[in-house]
This record gives C-alpha cells, structure tokens and sequence, in this order.
C-alpha cells in the first residue's frame, strides 16, 4: 500500500489502512438510525463513556450531506430506498477517511437515474484524490468509469487492458478463454411433435424477474444460463413455490398451476434440486435408503412404523440405474461423495415419480469424474422421458448438456438459442446485449 507491503488480517486492519467496501449486499443496521449506521465503530463518545449523540448527528450530517443533502440522518435506515441506503454505506466508509474504496456491483439494485447519480458521485470522489476499486459484470458501466480493467476468469488475472483503447469484445473474449471441448456429443433435439410439460407465460416477481417465457418438452434439457444476479433461483423458487409471482402463468401437461408450497409442486409431478446440497438438499445423519425416500415414507407405512424391506426394494432398484456408489442403504448420506449425495436426490424425486426436475447448479462441488457422469445420467434420463430444466453458472456445462438454452440477464430474458448452435461467447453477448 503506497509503496510498502502490509498485511491485512481483518475489516478493521483495512479500514486503519484507509480502505472502505461499499458491498454488493448493504449490510446496514435497518433499526438504527443513519447517523448510527454512518458512525458505527467510531461512536463519539463523552468524558462519561457514552455516546456523544449531538456529536453523532453533527458527524453524519456532515458525511452525508456531500452525496445527498435531502437524507434526514435520525430516520431509520430501513425506511430509505436502496440508493439511499448505498449513499449511507458510501458515507460511512468516508467518514472512516477511506482513500481507496471498494464498490462490489453498486449498480445491482439501482435503477437508471440512480446508477447515473452514483457514477457522478465517483467521478467527484476521483477528482477529490480516492481511489476506486470497481468491480461489475456490466461492462458499459467498466468501460465509461474505469482507467484501467483487470480481467478475472476462475479466480485469474487473465488480463489488464487500458479502458481507452479496448471494447466490450475484447473484454468478453478474456472472460471466456478458449474453448474447452466436450467430451459428450450434441444431440439434435426438435421440439416440434414434442409436447408440453412445462409452459412459463410473462412470469414476473418484482426485484427479481420480469416478463420470463418459455416452454420446456417431453424429454427435454432446457438450460438457464446467466451471469450472477441473472434470476434464475429465484425463478426456481417461484415455480416450486417457495414464493409467489406476482404475475404470469405457469401451465403443467395443459394445466394452470399456481403453487403456493413446494407441496403442490410435488403433487404436480415438478421437483426441485437446490444449489445447496448440504444445506438444503440431503437429511446429513439419516441413511441413503430415508433420503431417497423421504417424499414417499407415508406410502410405506404399515401399521404404526415403516416397511423396510419394501422400502429397501425400491431404494435398491435406484442404486443399480443411477450406479450409486454406497457401502449400504443404511450409510449415513453424509459420508458419500458430493456425486453421489446427487444422484441420491435425483433417485428420490424419480421413486417419487417426479416428471419434470428442476437442478440447480446440479455438479457443484463434484469433481471431473462424478461431473461428466451426472451429465450423462441426465441425458439417459430425458431419453426415458424426464423432463428438466437446468440452471448452471457455467456456460461451458450448459452448452454440453443442454437441447436449448434460455438466457437471462439481470432479472430479463435475452432469448432462447439452441445449444448445439451456440458458444460461450455468443451465451455472453446475448446475456449482455
């Protein structure tokens, strides 16, 4: 830092070294007050050990009346918008004296005039002598503010550019990288004579999707792809119902649904595999044989407890087609590779007679190996008739498993491109046309 190399351990380190975050996710305390948020960790105090609050107010009111003079710093910080609520984080780093400041995708939740005022307030930071570290996927926003871009791709330096002379392209050609060739083959996939199983009609949720449309058919892999704030759990979460749209309509086989809770979703014949195996996917201290068949336990009831051996039937006929590698149904799911804690979900929505599945992000945490066959499985899966709808950050996992791709980005659809006619770069400049 200024010529001399310094370790920071912790915020605190980063903030005695003038360095501020305005992160991507405000993190403010919406019961305090502004001028609590602007001075937390640094409460003035008096002789008696409290805190100073005309002090506290003079301070905050200071800080924030250079960005925006109309905030009144007693009201809570829950009460203000999103741009105001980033205005009172940006005023907080300044009043820690920052020099360098952070702004982790500052445009996210704003809308256009707001993201124009906040690059003015840059702009007048830059000429004031701080220095701004921006980082964003949106790269007009790159090239219109920035001196210089570094280009990360899998946690890698793969480029820096000087933002006068290069273009969005080139930018998008660092973030792809060359292309790795697939293993699997493509197939030829045609929609037409295939029939409906999932048809999505102008879905809406405010803050987090808007105007989705799209159909998935018989035997289909329809891939979302898009980059990180695209939407795509959340548009999972709405069709599964874990919430509500707040328009729109979703048809099932010809049927208008509006699920409520995951419950209906299921007796519908729709399931969902979450990002979050471990957290949200798997029962860690129950046996793979109760994981695969937790949605159908009360169809194994007899008399006051379960029937095993019928239970076991079924769990081992799915351990031999999914090729899941388990000591015995009775082993913890917890002790099992990350491939086949997967395969153990994908086994219990197909017992549960589940049509249509939807994965997100269905090989995270599963190495090479595991991951090309979980690929394949699926495709053997949709030749049987499963239908599924597959959300994946990695565009290159998209494009191989795939019959079709639906393109999100930032809450919107881009458009539905065919896999096998479509590259990772084309995904991205559709994505950020």
């Amino acid at each position: 830092l200024k010529g001399k190399k310094v370790t920071i351990a912790s915020p605190v380190d980063a903030q005695k070294l003038g360095i501020g975050i305005v992160p991507q996710e405000l993190n403010l305390v919406p019961n305090m007050s502004v001028a609590e948020n602007i001075t937390l960790g640094a409460y003035p105090l008096r002789n008696s050990g409290l805190i100073d609050k005309n002090r506290q107010i003079e301070i905050a009111i200071k800080a924030i009346s250079t960005l925006d003079d109309r905030i009144d710093v007693r009201q809570k910080a829950r009460v203000l918008s999103t741009a105001q609520q980033q205005l009172v984080q940006i005023a907080h780093v300044l009043t820690f004296g920052a020099q360098i400041i952070i702004f982790d995708e500052p445009t996210a939740s704003l809308t256009t005039t707001e993201s124009e005022h906040l690059f003015k307030l840059i702009g007048r930071l830059k000429e004031e002598g701080t220095a701004i570290f921006y980082i964003s996927h949106r790269l007009d926003e790159i090239l219109l503010l920035a001196d210089t871009i570094t280009v990360l791709r899998d946690g890698k330096n793969v480029g820096r550019l000087d933002a006068g002379n290069t273009t969005k392209q080139e930018m998008v050609n660092l973030m792809v990288g060359r292309e790795i060739v697939s293993t699997m083959e493509s197939r030829e996939y045609d929609t037409e004579n295939r029939r409906p199983v999932l048809e999505v009609c102008g879905l809406t949720r405010k803050g987090e999707f808007d105007d989705i449309s799209f159909t998935l058919y018989d035997g289909e892999i329809l891939g979302v792809s898009g980059l990180v704030g695209a939407g795509r759990t959340e548009l999972a979460m709405a069709l599964y119902g874990y919430t509500q749209p707040d328009r729109g309509t979703v048809r099932i086989f010809d049927k208008i649904v509006a699920h409520k809770h995951p419950n209906e979703a299921i007796a519908n014949n729709l399931a969902y595999i979450p990002e979050e195996r471990r957290q949200q996917g798997i029962f860690p201290e129950l046996s793979v044989a109760e994981n695969m068949g937790m949605p159908k336990l009360k169809d194994y009831l007899k008399g006051l407890g379960i029937d095993f051996k019928a239970l076991s039937t079924d769990v081992q006929e799915y351990i031999g087609k999914l090729n899941i590698k388990v000591s015995s149904q009775s082993q913890k799911i917890k002790n099992l590779s990350g491939g086949n804690q997967q395969k153990v979900i994908i086994a219990r929505w197909l017992l549960a007679g589940s049509k249509i599945l939807i994965l997100d992000e269905p090989t995270r945490g599963i190495d090479v190996n595991a991951k090309e066959e979980i690929h394949q499985l699926l495709r053997t899966l949709t030749e049987n008739g499963l239908s599924i709808l597959l959300i994946s950050s990695e565009m290159e996992e998209v494009l191989n498993v795939s019959d079709r791709i639906v393109v999100m980005h930032e809450g919107k659809g881009k458009g539905i491109v065919k896999a096998n006619e479509s590259t990772q770069e084309s995904l991205l400049q559709l994505a950020l046309s």
